[in-house]
């Protein structure tokens, strides 16, 4: 499958570099280019870039992606702009991160596909986990 992963943060990095290990094509893009040069050994492709700006994310091959995940944690702003201007382009699934309640009923309303709260649900895995032990 091929997926566009925005945001090559500590969790958007790690899901880039699982899915190349699975054999993924992989695209992560981040405006940091410490971050990319930090995972371009790593996954398939790097990207440094503002996704925030439409003209330069019209140009990502979107059309030809399965799966575009905005990974974007920090910055609840650019998540949710970018969130808005691949939803507005057009993708075959869009995932969105989610970092409180308001930002999650802000992606809902953008109209993504599925959010996402990877903390809360590591958490949760990670509660079963100790309590089966």
């Amino acid at each position: 499958m091929k997926y566009i992963i925005i945001g090559l943060g500590n969790f958007g990095a790690s899901l880039a570099q699982k899915l190349t290990e699975e054999g993924n094509e992989v695209i992560g893009i981040d405006r940091n280019m410490t971050k990319v040069d930090a995972t371009k050994e790593k996954i398939s492709h790097t990207i440094c870039m503002d996704s925030t700006d439409e003209f330069t994310v019209s140009g990502l091959p979107l059309k030809d992606t399965d799966i575009v995940l905005v990974a974007i944690g920090e910055d609840q702003g650019a998540n949710i702009m970018t969130t808005a201007i691949i939803k507005n382009i057009g993708v075959k699934r869009l995932i969105s991160r989610a970092i409180n309640p308001l930002h999650e009923k802000v992606l809902q309303a953008i109209g993504v596909d599925e959010i996402i709260h990877p903390e809360e649900e590591t958490a949760e895995r990670w509660a079963k986990k100790t309590l089966s032990a």
